[in-house]
């Protein structure tokens, strides 16, 4: 810690992370029902897409934050700019991408490199595991939870259904 005051940290907690999780969560929520179970979206198609992307850039800002960073094609810790703001700055533990299961570091790396492809830039085509986002957001939720919110003593962190 140390970037940020005991008020700036509050007001992450209050205002900036709860905004960003309903952002994470909007999609799954959307095209799920409150037990979790897949559901159909009937409105506004537009909606529904442009949901899907910003949760995509979001969950990558929180991998980011979780310490969980991609370089030439591997997952490694996350290298934060002087002005970034990662979990340490707000009372909670880094992720160290060695410790992560081997499945989970495939989803994540998948991922990281699904949002760089298809959500921050248009590409060439490629094969991107788009179906496998809410198995990584709902991941990332969990570790927001063991590694920001539990060890930072909050507890208003946004539920999945």
């Amino acid at each position: 810690m140390g970037k940020l005051t005991k008020s700036q940290i509050d007001e992450y907690f209050k205002d900036h992370l709860p905004y960003r999780t309903r952002i994470m969560l909007a999609h799954y929520k959307m095209t799920h029902d409150n037990c979790g179970n897949d559901k159909t979206w009937a409105g506004n198609p537009a909606w529904l897409d442009a949901c899907f992307v910003a949760s995509l850039i979001t969950a990558r800002i929180y991998l980011n934050l979780l310490g969980v960073g991609k370089e030439s094609g591997r997952l490694c810790a996350f290298k934060p700019r002087q002005d970034d703001i990662t979990v340490d700055d707000l009372g909670g533990h880094r992720i160290d991408p060695v410790t992560l299961s081997p499945l989970e570091q495939q989803l994540f790396l998948g991922f990281l490199t699904m949002t760089d492809k298809a959500a921050a830039h248009l590409t060439t085509p490629k094969d991107h595991k788009w179906a496998k986002t809410h198995d990584v957001i709902k991941r990332i939720h969990g570790y927001l939870r063991t590694n920001l919110y539990d060890p930072a003593g909050r507890t208003d962190l946004e539920s999945l259904p």
